[in-house]
Order: structure tokens, then C-alpha cells, then sequence
């Protein structure tokens, strides 16, 4: 090799150094100390202002300081560049509950609560550390312990009487002598806790004693699947928010598996929905009842939070217009806009439906009279004879009394509503009919309302070669 041609292969090679050292401008410092650490100075996108976002970055070798701004680079380049931060996943919870505005309490109440187990399970994990694993791990927990619970019945609260009468009976107290010592309570519902905390047995049909409180700790258990999908949509929700923000780069938690619903359910002996000859058998068990306006109001479908939002203004003639409805948020009651834009509707009343209220109506303007207050049509149409308004969980478990009583197969009480549905459409009733008077999208009867028979299916195969 000649002297030029040498002259030329280290000029070329300076040449390469230099450009290396200008793609990647990695400072080397050296402290008092003697300590070594190798800098950088990168743009990582815009501030608020509009001007750059110029930051330093700073590692202990070189070969660390090299691959992070060839990595920091190339994402800012992309776009997909985050900037490290320190929020766990409770405080991205609270953040994103704090921006939901324009929705209603309840359903901010159900965000809050399916996000409950995350802030459990998750929630001092930092954010931007969460990956897939963790949430495959919360689906784990959720399904074997997520039903776990350290809570502690205040002094003075009704489960903490109800606890207290039981313990004076060492021998056992009878459920019909609870529901009488608290008459305007829901005892039943608190027995059932009580029940599912350990702190009572039921030794015999009917009959608790008081568990030793050593004894009285919760055992671990599951939820359902049907919880945990609910909480990782909701989740999902939650990650995605900071995913369009900038502040992740992906949504691990829409990678996460979704649980199927167990084959053999918790209780076989609750159904979906009646038959027409069963819906009939309790239209006509309760029609002595006070409420049996109400009951045919759900015998036709409407939702809970709307029979026990209907005020009297709100009848028109024969014709029912949905306007409110009435939710349970906590322990209060919330009287708001209906569910959806679909759910306002005008619906003209059956004969039968139209005379229980008129009767009902009459009723309780006797009742106003006895009791010394005045009548109004801006009163709720579901009220007790002094005119207070029904509790939310108050009716639901009067149904499953009155269904009981009547000798019929248990029904959740929205399986009224999918009743209403299943029996409209199989009497060939157009879709978007059935949808309309439910106040639903046609996609939703099909999917979720609408619930075959036995002699549904029977015609069907009986059809199929005629």
C-alpha cells in the first residue's frame, strides 16, 4: 500500500469517527469524586407552551449511554416515544375517574366499583411497568380470591344490631323475629352478609347464631367471570386513555384473555326468562297486591329505575311518557335522565295496564287523605301507604317473595324485562318494535334480551321439514 493510499484509508476513518461522534453527541463527565457518567441531550417532542422539550439523560457507561439514545431517538422519531413517570395504577384510576364527566352517578358508580380490585391488586405498581402478566395475574386473583374482604361493621350500623340480636339467642333466632325487630330495614340482605362474612350460621332452615369471633374472618373466594370481564373493560378503559395521552406506549390489558363463564352455574335453578303461561300464573298471584300496577309495569319490561321513577305527570291518558328514572348510587337514591337517548319513549298503555294504574292512583290520593298530606301528580307512582319511596333493593327482594310464594322457578327481576323481549318477538313482533317499546337497540333484543323456550325450540324443529 503507497503512502497516499494510507493517507486516504485514515482520512476516511476520521471521516466515519467523526460522523459517529455527531450522531450520537454523548458527552463523558467526570466528577470531583472521580466518578465517570456518560451524557446526552435529546428533543423528546413539545411542551404546553408550544416550544421544544430538550432533555438530559444521563448513564454510567458508555455502551448503556449509546443504546438508550439510539432507543430514545428512533421512538421520538416514531412517535412512540413516553416520558418515564412515577404514577402507580391507583393514581391513573383516580385521574381518569376524575375527567368522566357528563355520564351519570350510577354509571360512575360502576366504574369506581369495577375498579375496586385493581386498586387492590395493582394498584402501587407504576404504570408504565405494567405488562400483560400483571394482568393475567389480577384475572387469576380476582377468580380464586377477589371475593375476600376485611371489612368491619361500624358500631350502630344495621348489620352490627342485626349481629348483636342474634348473639343475645344463643340457641338460634328465627328470620321472621329479625325482620320484625327492624320492620323498615332490609334484614334479609344483611343476614345474607352476614352469612357470607362468617359472623352467623344458619344451623337449621330459618335459624342463625352468632359465630365466635375469632372464627368470624372471611374466607377467600372467587367472582364470577362475568365481574372480571366488567373490571377489565373497564381497565382497559382506563389504560387506553393513557395510551392516547402519550404517557404508554401500548394497551397490555386489551391483550389480557377474557374468562368464560363457568359451564355449570353457582345456582342451575335461576332462569333467564318465563314462559307466557308462567309470566300469567304471577300477573295473577299478585293482582290483590298494592303495587300490582308496578308489577305489571315490569311485567312489560321496564327497567327497575324506571317503574320506580315514573311519577304520576308522567301519564298522559293512556299513554306512558319515560322521562326519568330512579338509581340507586350507595345508599341513596338518584333521580336522573333515563339510560339512553333510546330509552325516552311515549308508550301507549294495554287496557289492563292503563286500569291498574288508575286504580293505583285512586288508592293512594285515599291513602294521602288518611295519613294528612297533600296530593300531588309530581309524586312517584312506586311509594309505601305515607308516601316515602320504595328502596331499590326493597323491590327486588318483594318480587322474589311474591315469585316464591306463587310456586315459580327463580328469575333474577330484570328476567321480567327478557321475558317481556323473548315473548314479543316469539309473537312476531317486528325487531325494531320490540326494541323501541323496550327503548334498546334491535342488536341488543337479539343478543342479550331475547331467550328461546322449549317450545320455541320444539316449533322450530317441528318447522324444518314441515
Amino acid at each position: 500500500m503507497t503512502f497516499e493510499t494510507g493517507m486516504a484509508s485514515d482520512h476516511s476513518q476520521a471521516q466515519q469517527t467523526n460522523r459517529s461522534r455527531r450522531a450520537e453527541p454523548i458527552t463523558k463527565r467526570t466528577s470531583r469524586s472521580g466518578s465517570v457518567t456518560y451524557e446526552f441531550r435529546a428533543d423528546v417532542g413539545s411542551k404546553p407552551d408550544g416550544t421544544r422539550d430538550r432533555r438530559r439523560f444521563t448513564y454510567r457507561t458508555l455502551a448503556e449511554a449509546k443504546r438508550e439514545y439510539r432507543r430514545i431517538t428512533t421512538e421520538v422519531a416514531t412517535g412512540f416515544y413516553t416520558r418515564k413517570s412515577t404514577q402507580t395504577v391507583a393514581e391513573a384510576c383516580d385521574e381518569w375517574l376524575a375527567g368522566r364527566r357528563g355520564i351519570r352517578s350510577v354509571t360512575l358508580q360502576g366504574y369506581t366499583y369495577d375498579l375496586a380490585a385493581v386498586r387492590r391488586y395493582l394498584g402501587g405498581k407504576k404504570l408504565q411497568q405494567l405488562t400483560k402478566a400483571d394482568g393475567d395475574a389480577l384475572v387469576e386473583w380476582m377468580l380464586t380470591q377477589g371475593r375476600s374482604s376485611t371489612k368491619r361493621y361500624r358500631p350502630g350500623s344495621l348489620a352490627a344490631r342485626v349481629a348483636e340480636l342474634i348473639g343475645s339467642h344463643p340457641d338460634g333466632i328465627a328470620a321472621v323475629d329479625l325482620a320484625a325487630a327492624f320492620p323498615d330495614r332490609d334484614v334479609h340482605t344483611c343476614v345474607a352478609g352476614l352469612l357470607r362474612a362468617n359472623r352467623v350460621t344458619r344451623i337449621r332452615r330459618g335459624v342463625y347464631v352468632l359465630n365466635d369471633p375469632k372464627n368470624a374472618e372471611p374466607t377467600a373466594r372467587g367472582v364470577k367471570p362475568v365481574t372480571v370481564r366488567s373490571t377489565l373493560t373497564t381497565f382497559g378503559m382506563v389504560v387506553q386513555s393513557f395510551v392516547d395521552q402519550g404517557a404508554l406506549t401500548r394497551n397490555v390489558i386489551a391483550l389480557v384473555e377474557r374468562p368464560g363463564d363457568e359451564l355449570i352455574d353457582d345456582n342451575p335453578e335461576t332462569s333467564k326468562s318465563w314462559t307466557l303461561a308462567e309470566v300469567e300464573r304471577f300477573r295473577t298471584s299478585v293482582r290483590e297486591d298494592r303495587l300490582f300496577a308496578c308489577w305489571l309495569l315490569s311485567c312489560y319490561g321496564l327497567r327497575r329505575s324506571e317503574v320506580l321513577g315514573i311519577r304520576w305527570s308522567a301519564l298522559k291518558d293512556d299513554t306512558l311518557l319515560i322521562r326519568r328514572s330512579r338509581v340507586a348510587v350507595g345508599k341513596e337514591s338518584v333521580e336522573g335522565m333515563p339510560k339512553s337517548r333510546r330509552s325516552r319513549r311515549d308508550l301507549p298503555l294495554p287496557a289492563e295496564l292503563a286500569a291498574a294504574l288508575r286504580e293505583l292512583r285512586a288508592l293512594q290520593q285515599d291513602e294521602a287523605r288518611a295519613f294528612g298530606s297533600r296530593w300531588s301528580d309530581d309524586r312517584l307512582v312506586a311509594v309505601r301507604e305515607d308516601g316515602s319511596s320504595i328502596r331499590h333493593e326493597w323491590y327486588s327482594d318483594e318480587f322474589q317473595r311474591l315469585r316464591e310464594r306463587a310456586g315459580l322457578r327463580r328469575i333474577h327481576l330484570k328476567g321480567l324485562r327478557n321475558t317481556s323481549v323473548s315473548l314479543m318477538l316469539a309473537g312476531g313482533l317486528p325487531v325494531h318494535v320490540v326494541a323501541a317499546w323496550h327503548g334498546h337497540d334491535p342488536a341488543v333484543s337479539l343478543s342479550i334480551y331475547s331467550d328461546a323456550q322449549r317450545d320455541d325450540l320444539r316449533a322450530a324443529g317441528a318447522a324444518l321439514f314441515g
